[in-house]
C-alpha cells in the first residue's frame, strides 16, 4: 500500500499540502474532499491526462509515487497547487503544472474543492487512488464507487 508521509496536523493552516507548490490557482476558499469524491471525473481520464503528459522516454522509465493536490473549480476545470514526487524523474521533467491545468477537465462539482490524488507508477502499468482528510478519519482513502 502506498504510504504518504506528511505533516498533516498543519493542514487547516496552511493550503498547499505538499511541498512543491505551484503559483496561479484562485485559492480564495476551497474545502478539501473529506468522506465522498466531490469533484467526479471518469478513472481512465485521470488516468490517462496524467499518462500523455509524460514523453515516450519517461513513461517507460517512471517508477514510485506521485501525489498531487489539484484545485478544480465550479466549471470543472483544474489547478495544480502542490505536488509531492517520490519518483525517479525530477519534476521539471514532468510538465505536469501546465498540462494539467489546460488538459485535466472534471465534471462540474457543487463546491470548489481540492482533489488528492495518489499515483503509482509501476513497470507495466499506472494505478492511483484519491486520498480525504477530515477532523473524525483523519487522512483515508475514498472510496471511487
Amino acid at each position: 500500500m502506498l504510504q504518504i508521509c506528511l505533516c498533516w496536523t498543519i493542514i487547516g493552516y496552511a493550503q498547499n499540502i505538499f511541498p512543491e507548490k505551484f503559483d496561479g490557482c484562485i485559492t480564495d476558499s476551497f474545502a478539501l474532499e473529506s468522506d465522498t469524491i466531490t469533484a467526479r471525473i471518469q478513472d481512465s481520464h485521470l488516468i490517462d491526462v496524467i499518462v500523455n503528459s509524460l514523453d515516450s522516454k519517461t513513461r517507460e522509465k517512471i517508477r514510485g509515487t506521485l501525489s498531487l493536490q489539484i484545485i478544480v473549480d465550479l466549471d470543472g476545470n483544474s489547478c495544480l497547487m502542490s505536488l509531492k514526487n517520490d519518483t525517479n524523474i525530477k519534476t521539471k521533467n514532468l510538465n505536469l503544472k501546465q498540462y494539467i491545468d489546460k488538459e485535466l477537465k472534471w465534471e462540474n462539482p457543487y463546491e470548489k474543492v481540492a482533489a488528492i490524488v495518489v499515483y503509482r507508477f509501476e513497470k507495466k502499468e499506472v494505478k492511483f487512488k484519491r486520498i480525504g482528510m477530515n477532523a473524525k478519519r483523519g487522512v483515508h482513502e475514498l472510496s471511487l464507487n
